[in-house]
């Protein structure tokens, strides 16, 4: 008996990685992909590919030359040019709940960012902040470079 309940203890155990993954929430996904881009996670690197899933904290890296387009849960939408970074700092979007949050960094590069359902929503619960700012973002289209 003591045998079968510590196999099944290490079972568990070496599981937990794995469902703590399952358990992640995905915010967005990969639309467009021309290039090369990558999904920095958890101090893993992974290549982009059409449909891949994107989670709080991911960054987005674009390859020189590359070029990505991501559409978030709510509808937000964000296209990344060549040698661009951006990483998705905050996302909530629970509209049961009325709870919303979107922080978004747009590293380098160049962007362009149309509000989804959180600014039509809850208009203050938007950010994209920049090396050198932060936009509150009420209901617009944005097209940003930041040089390095």
């Amino acid at each position: 008996m003591k045998t079968s309940a510590c196999i099944f203890s290490v079972a568990i155990l070496s599981a937990a990685p794995a469902l703590a993954d399952q358990a992640a929430e995905t915010i967005g996904y990969i639309q467009t992909l021309d290039g090369q881009a990558f999904i920095q996670r958890g101090g893993t690197t992974q290549p982009a590919v059409i449909g891949a899933a994107l989670q709080r904290n991911d960054l987005i890296r674009t390859g020189k030359p590359g070029a990505v387009g991501i559409v978030l849960t709510d509808d937000t939408t964000v296209a990344l040019g060549s040698a661009s970074e951006l990483s998705l700092n905050e996302y909530v979007f629970e509209p049961k709940q009325g709870k919303f949050a979107l922080a978004i960094k747009m590293i380098k590069g160049t962007f362009s960012y149309i509000t989804g359902q959180i600014v039509k929503l809850a208009p203050d619960a938007a950010r994209v902040l920049t090396p050198d700012a932060t936009i509150a973002v009420r209901g617009t289209k944005l097209l940003v470079q930041i040089k390095e």
